[in-house]
């Protein structure tokens, strides 16, 4: 009898959950997908300028979070580690397109010199600041063809060069670009010679970007220390199981070895993390 009050009970759990999963499930399931393809929108291709359609980029996503689930669950052999996989490859595709965004903007900002120089030659040639753009975006290769291609294909579809200006600000997230963007539209309003001002303000990034070396330099002992305490764990792992197997198989094998184990993965994480932050000065 309390096997069947229980098998009832169960049952009932189950077809509530269902019907819940089912009734309000799906349409916060279509919007938490419309919102993930937005993002992808926003950052891929309005942001990165890559012509990839956002919905194949939520379908890569979402096989890789089942790739990574599904390794959890193939290689511990317990489903608690197919939602920690899960989990973690969630962060992989939001990781991955920070870093080819950072990998973007350095490569912008290596450009920036020659850009500015291209900009006041043009100028000093006769030509007026927007041709001095499309000799630009002519005459270049890479990340800055395509920022300034983009900027002018906006200005030609009637959006006003300020404005245009400020989406590419945005859109490329570097303060040296801002400020290239900041100075030409102050000397749209004021006036004065084009091609002195920015050889002035080429002078202000070359200047910044010396002393964005010299502090890398400095950091540069911090941040390896941080990759070397995040992986210094792993390493005395493998080192133990090589001189005691059937112990270190043990952390794998019992609930209180795995949650030692995160807990121990959980703190490299928070210190890694903690002494990048310190490392990261603006200038």
């Amino acid at each position: 009898m309390n096997n069947l009050n229980y098998t009832l009970l169960i049952s009932g759990l189950v077809f509530v959950s269902v019907y819940l999963l089912i009734r309000f499930g799906e349409p916060t399931g279509r919007y938490a997908l419309a919102k993930l393809e937005d993002w992808y929108r926003r950052v891929l291709v309005q942001q990165l300028l890559i012509d990839i359609p956002p919905r194949a980029a939520v379908f890569m996503a979402g096989m890789c979070i089942l790739i990574t689930g599904l390794f959890g669950l193939l290689v511990m052999g317990n489903g608690v580690w197919f939602v920690i996989g899960c989990v973690l490859g969630a962060f992989i595709p939001n990781l991955l397109v920070k870093h080819l965004e950072q990998k973007r903007r350095e490569r912008l900002n290596a450009q920036i010199i020659d850009g500015i120089t291209t900009l006041a030659s043009g100028v000093r040639a006769g030509l007026n600041l927007v041709q001095s753009m499309e000799l630009l975006a002519q005459n270049t290769v890479g990340p800055i063809q395509q920022e300034f291609a983009q900027l002018l294909r906006e200005y030609s579809l009637g959006l006003d060069l300020n404005v245009a200006m400020h989406n590419a600000s945005n859109r490329i997230g570097s303060q040296h670009y801002r400020l290239l963007f900041t100075a030409i539209e102050m000397h749209r309003l004021r006036g004065g010679d084009a091609g002195e001002s920015l050889d002035r303000i080429a002078e202000a990034i070359r200047e910044i970007q010396r002393l964005e070396g010299k502090l890398d330099a400095v950091t540069s002992q911090g941040r390896m220390q941080s990759w070397m305490m995040a992986g210094v764990g792993m390493v005395l792992l493998l080192i133990l199981w090589m001189i005691e197997p059937t112990e270190v198989n043990n952390l794998f094998a019992e609930p209180s070895g795995r949650i030692l184990l995160l807990i121990a993965a959980g703190l490299a994480a928070i210190g890694f993390y903690w002494i990048q932050r310190i490392m990261q000065v603006d200038i």
